[in-house]
C-alpha cells in the first residue's frame, strides 16, 4: 500500500542526505556564518562533534521575526527565483541545511541583529521548537548542537570514532580558514585550542598558522585570469593529494578539472607523489553548477577547458623559474666544538675552546685508528672536490660533442630492402600526430648566468650563479636532451615502417577484435604495418625504424592490453613512453667520467631544451643550494 510519509520520518530522511556526519553539520554552519559577513568565527565541538558543537560568529544574526521560519525546510534569504540558480554567489542557498540539522538532534540558537536591543535564544529538539525567549547577547549568531543523530539510532551507528570525526572537522576549518584568511577563526576540541588565525588577510600568514610543516614552506605565488594561488616547487611532494586543496568562489571543492589542469602546469617536472597545491578559482556564477551534490562538494564548470588551461598557463609561468629548482634539503646539526668528533663517530680531545683543524683532525685520527675499524680517514680524502676536470673526451660522451646517436646498442629487427607500401605523407607529420613540446610561456631562469665550478663523484656538475649553488645530474640531463632531440625526429620523421622477415601474429579477445580499433590507429601513426588477419587476430608486418624487433612486439601488446582494460588512449602517450625508454637507454650514465668540453657541451645542449628543468620520467635535471642554507649549516647565520 502507497502512502504519504509522516513529516517526521520524511523529515529525518531528508537531513540524512545533507547531514552525513557531524563535519557536515560544521561545514553548513560555518558558510552560514562566512553568508552573514562574519570576520571572526569560533567552532568548538566534543568528542568529535558528536555531543556538543557551538559555532559562533559576529556577522549579521537573524531578525527575531525570521528565527523560527529559519528553521523551516527550503527557507532562504539567498535565492528568490529560478533564475538566482543561474547565477549563485553565497555558499548556502537551498534552504535545508538548518531545517536537516535540527531534526536529528537538540539545537539551541542565540542571535541578535544590529539594529535589535536584544537577542533572542530558540531551543528545538528533533525538529520541533520546545522554547523561545530574549536573551543578551553580542550581534551575531550562536548555533549549538547537541546529541547528533540522538533520534536516529540507524545513523548513529555509522559515525567514526572520536578522533576521527574530530579530525575531519580540524581538517575543514583550517582550510577555510586558508581561503578566508580575512576571517579570524579559533578552533576548539574538547576544551583544548587547536587552531587560531588572525584575519589579517595575508594568505601566506594564514598558511604558515594552519600548515607549518616544510611541503607548506617556500610555496610560490601564482596568478591567472581565473586562478590565483599557491603552489609548491615540482621537488617539493606528497604521496596523495592531501596538499592539494581547491576553492571555487569561495567554496572548498574536489574537481578533476582543477587537478588536471595542476598537473599539466607541471608537465613531466614531477617525478613522483603530488605537488603541494592551493588554489582559489574565481569564475562568473552563471558558469558553474554548485546544485549537483547533496552537500556541494562538487561543481560542474561551464567552460572546463578554458578553466584547465588557464591552471595549466598560471603554474607553468612559475615552474620555470629559480624559484621554482627543487632545493637540496640540507641537515642541520646542532654544530658545538666537539661535532667533528660526533660526526666522524670516534671523540677526538681536544681542549675547551681550542679550534682543531682539518689537517690536525686527520693526524689525529690516523694515530687512534685501531685494526678492524670500518671506515679509515686519509688526508686526500678531504681535498676538496671542486676542480673542473681535464679535458679527455670520455667514449660515453661523444654523442654529445658529435651528432648524437639515434640508435642504441640492442636487438636489431630483421629488416628487407624495401619499406613497406604505405600511405602516410613523407612531409612533416600532421599536428595531430605530433608529440607536443611546447616551451614555457616564461623562461626566467638563464643558463648564461651559471659558472663552472667543479665535478664530483663523476656523475655530479657543479655550476654557480649568484647565491646559489646548482648540481646538475648528468645522466638525468642527457636524458632530457636526447628525448627532446627523438622528439623533433618524430614530429618531422614520415614514420614509414620497416618490412620483417617474420610477421608478428598478433591474438586479442572477441571484444577488442569487434571493437573499436583506434589502438590500431595509434600503431600506424606511429610506423607499424598492422592489418586484420582474421579469427581474433591481426597481423604486423612491418613495425618503426626506432624499434627492435622485440620492443616492437612488446609495445603492440601492451597497447592491446591498455585497450582491453579499458583505459582511454590519451593522444601519442605511447609514443612518448616510448621515447623515454630510448633516451634512458643511450644516455650516459653515473660515474661516467666527462672531460670539461663534454661538460660545457653538456649544459650548452640543455639550456637549448624546451624544459631543461627535468629528465623525461619527472626527476630533476638540477637542484639548488643556496648560499645562506650553506652558512646556516656552518653556524654562519
Amino acid at each position: 500500500m502507497i502512502q504519504v510519509l509522516d513529516s517526521f520520518i520524511s523529515d529525518k530522511i531528508a537531513a540524512g542526505e545533507v547531514i552525513e556526519r557531524p563535519l557536515s553539520i560544521v561545514k553548513e554552519l560555518v558558510e552560514n556564518s562566512i553568508d552573514a559577513g562574519a570576520d571572526s568565527i569560533v567552532v568548538e565541538i566534543r568528542n568529535g562533534g558528536k555531543s556538543y558543537i557551538r559555532v559562533t560568529d559576529n556577522g549579521c544574526g537573524i531578525p527575531a521575526e525570521e528565527a523560527e521560519i529559519a528553521f523551516e525546510r527550503h527557507a532562504t534569504g539567498k535565492i528568490q527565483t529560478l533564475e538566482d540558480l543561474g547565477h549563485i554567489d553565497t555558499l548556502g542557498f537551498r534552504g535545508e541545511a538548518l531545517a536537516s540539522i535540527c531534526a536529528i538532534s537538540r539545537m539551541t540558537l542565540y542571535t541578535r541583529t544590529a539594529e535589535s536591543p536584544v537577542g533572542i535564544k530558540l531551543e528545538i529538539q528533533g525538529g520541533r521548537i520546545c522554547g523561545k525567549e530574549p536573551s543578551g547577547m553580542n550581534g551575531g549568531t550562536t548555533m549549538v548542537v547537541e546529541d547528533v543523530f540522538y533520534n536516529t539510532p540507524a545513523r548513529r551507528k555509522f559515525m567514526r570514532s572520536d578522533a576521527a570525526e574530530a579530525s575531519a572537522i580540524i581538517d575543514f576549518v583550517q582550510k577555510m580558514a586558508l581561503y578566508y584568511a580575512n576571517v579570524a577563526f579559533q578552533l576548539i576540541n574538547n576544551g583544548r585550542n587547536v587552531l587560531t588565525t588572525n584575519g589579517d588577510g595575508n594568505y601566506l600568514h594564514a598558511i604558515s598558522r594552519v600548515y607549518p610543516t616544510k611541503e607548506f614552506s617556500n610555496l610560490m605565488e601564482i596568478q591567472g585570469e581565473h586562478v590565483h594561488g599557491f603552489i609548491s616547487d615540482p621537488g617539493t611532494t606528497k604521496n596523495n593529494r592531501s596538499g592539494q586543496i581547491f576553492f571555487v568562489n569561495g567554496r572548498y571543492v574536489r574537481s578533476d578539472v582543477i587537478e588536471k589542469g595542476l598537473m599539466d602546469g607541471y608537465g613531466d617536472r614531477v617525478f613522483s607523489g603530488y605537488p603541494v597545491a592551493l588554489l582559489f578559482i574565481t569564475v562568473p556564477p552563471e558558469t558553474i553548477d554548485v546544485n549537483i551534490h547533496p552537500n556541494k562538494k562538487e561543481i560542474k564548470f561551464l567552460e572546463s577547458g578554458d578553466i584547465k588551461k588557464d591552471i595549466a598557463a598560471a603554474v607553468q609561468k612559475v615552474i620555470h623559474s629559480q624559484d621554482a629548482v627543487p632545493q637540496a634539503m640540507l641537515k642541520e646539526k646542532n654544530i658545538s666544538s666537539g661535532s667533528l668528533e660526533e660526526v666522524a663517530k670516534e671523540p677526538v680531545k681536544k681542549p675547551s675552546g681550542e679550534q682543531m683543524g682539518i689537517r690536525e683532525f686527520l693526524q689525529a685520527k690516523k694515530r687512534e685508528h685501531k685494526p678492524n675499524t670500518e671506515t679509515v680517514y686519509h688526508e686526500d680524502d678531504m681535498k676538496m672536490a671542486f676542480q673542473v676536470p681535464g679535458d679527455s673526451m670520455s667514449d660515453a660522451f661523444k654523442g654529445l660533442v658529435q651528432e648524437a646517436k639515434t640508435e642504441y646498442d640492442g636487438e636489431k629487427p630483421e629488416v628487407s630492402a624495401e619499406p613497406v607500401k604505405s600511405d602516410m605523407k613523407s612531409e612533416e607529420a600532421d599536428e595531430t600526430d605530433r608529440i607536443p613540446l611546447a616551451p614555457a610561456t616564461t623562461r626566467l631562469f638563464d643558463f648564461k648566468n651559471l659558472t663552472l665550478a667543479g665535478y664530483v663523484f663523476n656523475t655530479y656538475i657543479i655550476t654557480q650563479a649568484g647565491d646559489n649553488l646548482f648540481i646538475l645530474d648528468q645522466h638525468a640531463a642527457h636524458e632530457r636532451i636526447l628525448y627532446e632531440k627523438l622528439v623533433r625526429q618524430y614530429n618531422t620523421g614520415a614514420h614509414l615502417p620497416q618490412d620483417i622477415l617474420t610477421p608478428i601474429l598478433l591474438n586479442v579477445s572477441g571484444d577488442v577484435y569487434f571493437g573499436e580499433r583506434e589502438w590500431m590507429d595509434v600503431l600506424r601513426r606511429i610506423g607499424y604495418a598492422i592489418e586484420d588477419f582474421g579469427s581474433n587476430t591481426f597481423i604486423i608486418r612491418g613495425i618503426p625504424a626506432y624499434m627492435t624487433l622485440t620492443e616492437a612486439d612488446a609495445f603492440a601488446r601492451n597497447l592491446v592490453d591498455v585497450q582491453e582494460n579499458e583505459v582511454h588512449l590519451h593522444q601519442n602517450t605511447p609514443v612518448v613512453d616510448k621515447l623515454i625508454m630510448r633516451s634512458c637507454k643511450a644516455a650516459v650514465k653515473g660515474n661516467d667520467h666527462l672531460s670539461e668540453r663534454e661538460i660545457r657541451e653538456l649544459l650548452d645542449r640543455l639550456s637549448q631544451c624546451v624544459n631543461p628543468f627535468s629528465c623525461p620520467h619527472g626527476r630533476p635535471t638540477f637542484i639548488r643550494i643556496s648560499k645562506y642554507e650553506i652558512e646556516r649549516s656552518f653556524r654562519r647565520k
